[in-house]
């Protein structure tokens, strides 16, 4: 993790390798096809693992947020891809993150990085000459999936996309340009990334090959042991004394303040709470949506002759079919308000009522005709309605500004000499007592406590030395806490006394392994003499259980087959037909294992091999790219600016 400050800035250089240049002529000549993004990916996280420098540099623009070469970084690009990521984590865990919450987690360092690459790779692309046409950027627009609709291009959903971006079309084209100028650079390293076949065949044949096992196990729950004598369980306590010692327990007074202890205090009127509805209105109110058909077409003279054809009683929809080898094709929209659509298309359909057809409209990616079909009125939400979450936003911004008052008054009073207890109850806060609590939140029984405080707290309490008040802190989340360790419990082996059912359920355990490992030697040592797995599991009959197992590849667990990875293991050390050397552990106890069949792997499965390996050629050859273009355009990070994105904080 990297610091924020006001003044600090940082450069690097990393030197280049000797095969930097032969590698880069190499790329020249290959760099000729299409949009390989899982590379820039790979580059991205090689540019993370190298870091950036400590070295200072001079002032820039504060809007600037780096320099790459002779490349200024623009600060809204690190701002952007900084928010994506957020966005992008919020979606996946379901949860709110604060911008400050993000940063602490590394998304403000990875969006710095991921932009400095990206600014690296254009560099070098220019260099090479390597231009993208306007008729490439256009094509790779329409035949974008994301930006079609009815298998063609919608412009509905390109336009919609711009405004939620917050981009202009140039701009989207200009990112365009650079994503496919990028790419095809980086495209090179899939044509470098080759691997013998002798090799690919190899990996192959040992990575997938599948055995399936017969195997005869003997059951640890059904062998009957005695019970341990006090100098068993002794010993077997004194072996174990890792397995049974108890952690550090620690007894701690906290105080913690945050919005939801002072919320039942604060008293808002319902004067205040109307003026607030009214300065909200517009948040409730929500706009008259309309739903469209669209038929569109890039040729004028069609969309004409389906308006005249729809003045003659055609139906709008049924058109596309009709006139589908003309190139017209038909799409629906909405419902959507006016601000989200292109002046010009809002116009026009909202000027209609419904079932009315609009008049030819023209864009950029060809000529409209609209038809109303669903008009859905302007609505506002009533006062009534919405009291309740206006009161709850309200107090709860009134707690969270009152917070650093009572915090600032519960430190002075400790700054005065108070005890915490004393400075606590000056402000109107209670004292927790957690008179015995782990590292992990947990009591001496290891359950967790219903007090158990935040993992940020448990850290500081477990640094804090014993019989002084802490300093006055806040979380990530707004909460402000302060905590005095009373005491320590160092951690110690557990009496026998405490722990007497665990370390005999222990004893029996392995009282049970060591007899079942014992009739399996037994059992061993009749297949020596010439006996069969099937006529010793007759014999048995419940003291052991005969199954077969699915087939297996090495690098399986086993326990999907009821074997354990030490089973695996012996599997494959077994020829077909073959026994295993010595009795195997599974999850039931000990077995005799049996390699039955030896299956060779699929071409899918060394197709598979052959692309994980291409992958990690390809890893490598990054990794040499990312330190040839460090040489080439040396870094220089303006964290001044970036510090802009958070003020007075610090990561």
């Amino acid at each position: 993790m990297w610091r924020v400050g006001a003044a600090a800035r940082v450069r690097f250089t990393i030197r280049f390798p000797d095969k930097g240049p032969d590698m880069l002529d190499a790329m020249r000549k290959r760099a000729s096809s299409w949009l390989v993004r899982a590379l820039l990916l790979v580059l991205i996280a090689s540019f993370a693992v190298w870091g950036i420098g400590d070295l200072f540099m001079g002032r820039q623009d504060i809007q600037i947020a780096a320099t790459v070469g002779d490349v200024e970084v623009p600060l809204r690009e690190v701002d952007r891809a900084f928010e994506n990521d957020r966005q992008a984590l919020q979606e996946q865990f379901g949860t709110t993150i604060t911008r400050e919450q993000a940063a602490q987690m590394g998304l403000l360092n990875r969006a710095l990085q991921s932009v400095v690459a990206r600014a690296m790779v254009d560099l070098h692309r220019r260099e090479m000459g390597l231009g993208i046409s306007d008729a490439e950027v256009a094509s790779a627009i329409r035949q974008d999936p994301f930006f079609q609709s009815a298998g063609s291009f919608d412009r509905f959903r390109f336009e919609s996309f711009l405004r939620s971006a917050g981009l202009s079309e140039a701009q989207f084209v200009e990112s365009m340009r650079r994503d496919i100028g990028r790419n095809r650079v980086l495209d090179t390293f899939s044509g470098l990334a080759e691997a013998p076949a002798p090799l690919i065949e190899r990996l192959g044949a040992h990575r997938g090959e599948r055995r399936a096992a017969t195997v005869l196990v003997v059951p640890r729950a059904d062998i009957r042991v005695g019970e341990p004598d006090e100098a068993a369980l002794r010993a077997l306590l004194d072996e174990e004394a890792e397995r049974f010692t108890a952690p550090e327990l620690r007894d701690v007074s906290l105080v913690t303040i945050s919005a939801d202890d002072i919320v039942d205090e604060i008293q808002i009127d319902e004067a205040r709470l109307r003026s607030e509805y009214q300065a909200r209105r517009d948040f409730y109110t929500r706009d008259e949506r309309r739903r469209v058909g669209q038929l569109l077409s890039n040729d004028r003279e069609v969309i004409e002759q389906a308006r005249d054809a729809l003045d003659e009683g055609a139906v709008f929809a049924d058109l596309a079919t009709a006139m589908a080898d003309q190139g017209l094709g038909y799409s629906t929209l909405g419902p959507t308000t006016a601000a989200d659509l292109p002046p010009d298309f809002a116009d026009a359909i909202f000027a209609l009522d419904v079932g009315e057809v609009s008049e030819p409209v023209e864009s950029l990616f060809g000529w409209h005709l609209f038809r109303v079909i669903e008009i859905e009125p302007e609505d506002t939400q009533p006062f009534e309605e919405v009291r309740d979450d206006i009161h709850r936003d309200l107090v709860l911004d009134l707690a969270i500004d009152q917070l650093p008052q009572l915090a600032a008054g519960l430190d002075d009073g400790i700054a005065a000499g108070d005890s915490l207890e004393e400075a606590a109850a000056a402000v109107g806060l209670e004292v927790t007592r957690l008179e015995a609590i782990d590292a992990q939140g947990r009591g001496p029984d290891g359950q967790l406590l219903r007090e158990t405080p935040s993992s940020d707290i448990l850290a500081d309490i477990f640094a804090a030395p014993v019989g002084e008040t802490s300093l006055l802190e806040e979380t990530i989340g707004g909460e402000f806490y302060i905590f005095r360790v009373n005491s320590v419990q160092e951690p110690a082996v557990q009496p026998l006394e405490a722990v007497r059912d665990e370390v005999a359920e222990l004893w029996r355990m392995r009282e049970q392994d060591r007899l079942a490992a014992e009739r399996a030697e037994r059992i061993m040592a009749d297949l020596r003499a010439g006996r069969t797995l099937e006529a010793i599991a007759a014999q048995l009959g419940g003291e052991a259980v005969l199954r077969s197992t699915e087939p297996v590849t090495r690098s399986a667990s086993g326990e999907e087959v009821g074997l354990t990875p030490e089973a695996v293991a012996a599997m494959f050390r077994t020829r077909e037909g073959e026994l295993a050397r010595e009795p195997v552990p599974t999850v039931e106890g000990k077995a005799i294992l049996r390699t039955d069949r030896v299956a060779a792997p699929d071409a899918s499965e060394i197709a598979t091999v052959a692309d994980q390996v291409r992958s990690s050629v390809r890893n490598d050859l990054l990794t040499q790219y990312e330190s040839a273009l460090r040489d080439r355009y040396p870094v220089q990070v303006n964290n001044e600016a970036i510090a802009t994105l958070f003020p007075a904080q610090s990561f």
